[in-house]
């Protein structure tokens, strides 16, 4: 089944599933951090689902513990976890920005050579490891939800909207998290960089490196990611 191809889609599909999900990111920029998420933002639920799994699986790789995984909405949610290793929680806290644009990277690779189904099965492989670590109702619902639409497209969808949603997903998570680090400077220029408790603050505290240096380097991965995946997503 992962090794299933199928012939690369039109411009059209292509370019739909882009417009949707560049949608998506710009309803996320224009809504203010404080704001009630519209319809269209809370699509990015998806990048927050990776961003949380990213640190999730980190942690584990490097010997560390998690004890609960949450999501509370598109862009928000949080990963309880210990670690005893200092380069184990550096590792585990740049995670959470990098996870969906580099998914998003590995998706386009995987669609550019026709494995459509290979990117959706691998999808509900990562909401299943999510979900070992939820706790609270809202998350296993949110990613019970992504999962059945993920499984209905794979088991029961017809080939072009099959094809259809791996696009939607590969370009969401490319541009997800462009809303992420835009919070984190929005949040800086707001209020300092002092009592800041997210993701850059946390690794600047471990590292001594200014949290400008992390918050720069994610949105450099975003961009990198976004111009490596482009070409390989339109036909």
């Amino acid at each position: 089944m992962l090794n299933e191809t199928v012939p690369p889609p039109g411009w059209g599909v292509v370019a739909i599933t882009a417009l949707f999900a560049f949608a998506v990111s710009l309803t996320s920029v224009t809504t203010p951090p404080s704001g009630r998420p519209s319809l269209l933002r809370n699509a990015n639920v998806l990048a927050t689902l990776f961003h949380e799994g990213g640190h999730a699986v980190v942690i584990l790789l490097t010997g560390g513990d998690v004890s609960r995984v949450a999501i509370t909405g598109a862009g928000d949610g949080f990963t309880e976890w210990k670690h005893d290793s200092g380069l184990g929680k550096v590792l585990a806290g740049a995670a959470g920005y990098a996870m969906p644009p580099l998914a998003g990277l590995g998706a386009a690779v995987l669609l550019h050579q026709g494995r459509v189904t290979a990117v959706l099965v691998l999808t509900l492989v990562a909401l299943v490891f999510i979900l070992l670590f939820a706790r609270d109702l809202r998350t296993v619902v949110l990613v019970v939800v992504v999962g059945a639409v993920v499984y209905a497209a794979l088991r029961y969808a017809p080939g072009w909207l099959r094809t259809g949603v791996a696009y939607t997903e590969a370009w969401l998570l490319l541009t997800g998290e462009l809303d992420g680090v835009r919070i984190l400077v929005v949040n800086r220029r707001r209020t300092g960089y002092k009592n800041q408790k997210d993701d850059a603050a946390a690794l600047a505290k471990r590292t001594k490196m200014p949290s400008p240096l992390w918050i720069g380097g994610w949105l450099l991965l975003n961009g990198w990611a976004l111009w490596q995946a482009a070409p390989l997503l339109f036909p």
